[in-house]
């Protein structure tokens, strides 16, 4: 994770504890909301790792149990052995939960690297960049982001009000760095945004994300190749 990359992702999650009021923006400090922020990750790992060993440990009961109510297994009161379970869907679903488990794991390594860029300079610096022409810009920014939604599809007419926040935070800092962070490559801020939304928001985030950035870079920059 380079200092740019870990900016974007703290600026995206630090986005719900700005201020409401436009006034107080300008005297944000960073520092102590990074502070706040490492603190919610950290909490948020601790959280997320007891929820894994709770499905993993259900996942063990289930198996446990299915071995004491075998019909092999009747008979014996002490040491109980292995069975075969006929019923691959349930195998699959289990398997399913397993993946699941290691894919939120897998995230949840990556909050103590994350954590270390709140300190930073070089991290710092560039998500101060992003806050200040994201505050002095809010306005434009938004107007980019409610015609490009509108233009994927007009039925819906798309307000940023109406959009999960994870989605339309994601969306605010991709489009504040495709209209004023030129020497940045579109592929970048492209690819990186939707990499955030799959991470925190799952598959449905990632392609809506997506789908709406295509069209921001349409009116903001050139469009991709």
């Amino acid at each position: 994770m380079n200092n740019r990359s870990a900016a974007r992702e703290l600026i995206i999650l630090a986005l719900p504890q700005l201020p409401k009021e436009e006034t107080k923006l300008e005297s944000i400090d960073l520092e102590k909301l990074f502070l706040a922020l490492s603190r919610s990750l950290s909490d948020y790992a601790k959280l997320n790792i007891t929820s894994v060993a709770s499905d993993l440990q259900k996942i063990e009961k289930y198996f446990l149990n299915a071995e004491i109510d075998h019909p092999d297994n009747e008979e014996r009161t002490s040491q109980i052995k292995p069975v075969l379970i006929p019923d691959t869907k349930v195998l699959r679903e289990k398997i399913s939960e397993i993946q699941n488990a290691a894919t939120q794991l897998y995230s949840i390594l990556e909050l103590p690297e994350l954590i270390t860029h709140t300190k930073q300079d070089p991290s710092v610096l560039y998500a101060q960049e992003l806050l200040k022409h994201y505050i002095q810009n809010k306005e434009k920014v938004n107007e980019v982001i409610e015609q490009a939604a509108q233009h994927r599809n007009k039925d819906k007419k798309w307000k940023l009000n109406r959009m999960v926040r994870l989605d339309r935070d994601i969306l605010r800092i991709a489009t504040c760095e495709l209209l004023f962070f030129q020497d940045t490559p579109t592929e970048v801020i492209c690819d990186e945004a939707v990499k955030i939304a799959d991470k925190y928001g799952g598959d449905e985030s990632k392609k809506f994300v997506n789908g709406v950035l295509r069209d921001v870079v349409e009116l903001a920059r050139k469009p991709i190749s």
